[in-house]
């Protein structure tokens, strides 16, 4: 699947590469396994440059789906989300970036919000991100498309969400939403090997885990 996904999603792979990612059950699973990737990622940084490395964060809408909050709960990461308003149900990117500071791992955008469908601006995401990187804040993008990754490369091609985006790092799409597979299926798709943390694939495999499904049994 992460081999078709890739190229849907403009991922940057040359001739003979393969496409980076895992597939997982589920959203949850997806979210967990991404955001352990960009936390492991965060702290051997702040590790390497001598800095603390116990608090970090990640900066998402007050919209998302609860797997984000499972996630910042269950592995100690400080939630920050930008309030919703009266009229305007997604994410501002602007008041999003605001949050941003040394200890974010990641801004996790949304195209298919939870509560209206509404694509989230990831575009205007990216672009102010990309410019807080003269502080020396390179915050990666993740984008759940768990909703709207198989309708946006076809029915708005031109929109800019995925890997053209020069922030933009990972996006998870579910296959099972359109009839694609029969299973529970998601595929977390990544820019390439750097941001899988190899701490957050359960060792030290060059190739990430694929995730079994509970009919499967354990061999």
């Amino acid at each position: 699947m992460r081999k078709h996904d890739s190229p849907l999603f403009n991922g940057p792979l040359g001739e003979g590469e393969a496409a980076v990612g895992v597939g997982t059950v589920g959203s949850s699973e997806a979210i967990i396994c991404q955001g352990l990737a960009f936390k492991r990622k965060w702290q051997n940084k702040m590790k390497a440059q001598g800095k603390p490395h116990d608090r970090p964060n990640i900066v998402t809408g007050a919209n998302v789906q609860v797997c984000w909050e499972k996630f910042a709960r269950y592995f100690e990461v400080e939630l920050k989300e930008v309030k919703l308003e009266d009229g305007y149900y997604v994410m501002d990117p602007e008041k999003a970036v605001e949050m941003v500071d040394e200890n974010t791992i990641c801004v996790a955008a949304i195209l298919g919000s939870t509560l209206n469908g509404e694509f989230e601006d990831v575009k205007r995401l990216n672009d102010l991100s990309a410019e807080n990187k003269e502080t020396g804040w390179d915050t990666p993008i993740h984008v759940d498309a768990a909703s709207g990754g198989f309708i946006a490369p076809f029915i708005y091609p031109e929109l800019e969400w995925d890997f053209r985006l020069q922030q933009k790092s990972s996006s998870q799409v579910i296959h099972q939403y359109y009839q694609l597979i029969r299973l529970g299926y998601e595929a977390v798709i990544r820019e390439d090997s750097s941001d899988t943390g190899r701490e957050a694939r359960g060792g030290h495999s060059e190739s990430p885990p694929r995730a079994r499904h509970p009919r499967q049994g354990h061999g």
